[in-house]
């Protein structure tokens, strides 16, 4: 039947993609992420090179957490950043400029990762291409702006008022402050896509609620081991990531039951397994 056809999404769920509506062998799936990931680096480099001549003034606008820190801790005039080389000014630039270049991108970037994905879903699941893009999106700005709203400043004036109450001054190195703030900044926004993930892999059937709650101690260790590798090597920033990581993981339980829940994938997995009856005999 054709209705059924295309609910069934063609053989084995595999149809319907962007490749012709055929199944896809390993070696397709690699040639496809190449693909995919070729088209996004030279996404983020068209990005980049929309964004150096820009760079002074993005420079500027990351500036604000430390300049806002550094008022806060009562500290006089402006915080100076120091070059301890002669081509900082110039890494600094094309760090920010990159990192501008992956925000500017960033929509195209999650559809590319959504085609990817696509050849492995049922033709009604993709029509969501759009929510996807624009959750992604949301998300990931979320994520962002938490880490330079909240997140930065805080860190900055602890650790301002910290060196400060000890009687040190303090020398700021320009290179070390826009690479740790650039990957404060990108690591929250990939942080805050942790439900839209779970989101998917319930709609799969291979993550529930329960999943989530059973394995929530390791998965909290895990949150904290990778903070400590996302974020500068000191403790507040650490735990400030961590904890939202924690946080957004148990939401993520409500959005795994609320999508797919347990008691529904357990019963399909029992009717699955039922044997099937033997014939009657003639």
């Amino acid at each position: 039947m054709a209705g059924d056809d295309n609910d069934n999404n063609g053989q084995e769920g595999l149809a319907e993609g962007p490749d012709g509506d055929k199944p896809m062998a390993f070696l397709d799936h690699v040639g496809e992420l190449r693909s995919r990931l070729i088209r996004m680096v030279l996404a983020i480099a068209l990005g980049f090179f929309a964004s150096f001549y820009f760079a002074p003034h993005i420079s500027k606008f990351l500036r604000i957490p430390l300049d806002d820190a550094w008022k806060s801790a009562g500290m006089e005039g402006i915080a100076e950043l120091q070059a301890l080389a002669i081509q900082d000014p110039l890494m600094v630039d094309v760090r920010v400029a990159v990192t501008a270049g992956i925000f500017l991108t960033a929509p195209y970037l999650f559809l590319q990762l959504w085609l990817f994905i696509a050849p492995g879903l049922f033709a009604r699941e993709k029509r969501f291409a759009v929510p996807f893009v624009v959750t992604s999106m949301v998300m990931f700005l979320i994520g962002a702006a938490f880490a330079f709203e909240v997140v930065l400043p805080f860190v900055y004036e602890w650790m301002i008022d910290y060196s400060h109450d000890r009687g040190e001054s303090i020398q700021l190195e320009l290179h070390n402050y826009f690479k740790g703030t650039t990957r404060v900044l990108l690591a929250f926004g990939l942080v805050f896509e942790f439900p839209l993930l779970v989101a998917f892999l319930a709609k799969a059937g291979l993550v529930t609620e329960k999943t989530l709650i059973r394995f929530w101690k390791v998965a909290v260790l895990v949150m904290f081991i990778v903070a400590g590798i996302l974020t500068p090597p000191e403790p507040v920033s650490q735990v400030l990531m961590a904890g939202p990581m924690v946080v957004l993981y148990f939401i993520s339980m409500g959005v795994a039951k609320l999508i797919n829940p347990a008691s529904k994938v357990e019963a399909a997995l029992a009717e699955f397994d039922e044997p099937d009856e033997p014939d009657e005999p003639d």
